[in-house]
């Protein structure tokens, strides 16, 4: 591999970053330890990656992206389900607000947000948590490598 500062579509890329909404809270970050990544290998999200295109080492940036750009896909009202209360752990009662792993009868795994709980039932939103929201994408670029 050689030094090249320009990100390109396959740059292997050590970066530190906050993902947060726009009202400040922070949803993901990598500020101490800085996160390396290849791109176009799956392992960021290909808009992300898209938006660091042309970036070079030691640049900063405030990515925001808008709701309307659908990253984390449309929201949907029929991944909206109720879901029977006696689903869910006695010990460990669902709380509205909450974000709750489900596991699929696959083995899969898929988040679901506590909408509301009654006596019988959990109203439960399997959207992805961001879609539908303004985020802000803070990212400093420590170093990029090409082929």
């Amino acid at each position: 591999m050689t030094k090249d500062s320009v990100i390109k579509a396959d740059s292997k890329v050590t970066l530190r970053y906050a993902l947060s909404l726009a009202d400040g809270t922070v949803i993901e970050e990598a500020e101490d330890a800085p996160e390396t990544i290849k791109l176009g290998q799956g392992e960021f999200i290909n808009e992300l990656e898209q938006k660091l295109y042309g970036m070079r080492e030691g640049s900063t940036d405030d990515i925001i992206i808008p709701a309307l750009e659908n990253l984390f896909g449309a929201y949907d009202e029929s991944r909206v389900q109720q879901v029977e209360l006696s689903v869910f752990d006695q010990d460990a009662p669902p709380q509205l607000g909450h974000l709750i792993e489900f596991t699929l009868p696959n083995g899969s795994t898929v988040p679901g947000i506590i909408r509301e709980v009654t006596e019988a039932n959990v109203l439960v939103d399997f959207n992805h948590p961001l879609c539908g929201r303004d985020v802000m994408f803070a990212v400093e670029i420590v170093s990029v490598e090409n082929d």
